[in-house]
């Protein structure tokens, strides 16, 4: 999860987006942006951060900040490229011993 959507959340009075960033990111954007960038609760000691999308946001920033947000919580080949639709990430399987039961099986 790289992403969450802050709808007036426990009666605040915006809609904003909360967003996991790297290290150093949300000390940034809220010392340059305080109307814009806030902490969010729980998950803001973490280094997430909160973007007001209440008013006239720059779209552009936006999607920059949310690709940011992405590409800082991705699997290591979609990291840096910039690309969030049409990536392919191919997934090595390995076989598990007959008679064993995946970690995902409800027999467990």
């Amino acid at each position: 999860m790289f992403a969450s959507l802050d709808n007036h959340h426990h009666g605040a009075p915006h809609v904003a987006v909360w967003l996991a960033m790297p290290l150093g990111a949300q000390e940034a954007l809220v010392y340059a942006d305080p109307k814009r960038y806030f902490v969010p609760p729980y998950v803001g000691k973490r280094g997430w951060v909160g973007m007001r999308l209440d008013g006239r946001p720059s779209w552009k920033k936006v999607e920059q900040i949310v690709r940011e947000s992405h590409a800082s919580v991705s699997p290591s080949p979609l990291r840096g490229e910039g690309r969030v639709r049409g990536a392919r990430v191919r997934v090595a399987r390995t076989r598990r011993p007959s008679g064993t039961a995946s970690p995902r099986d409800p027999r467990r």
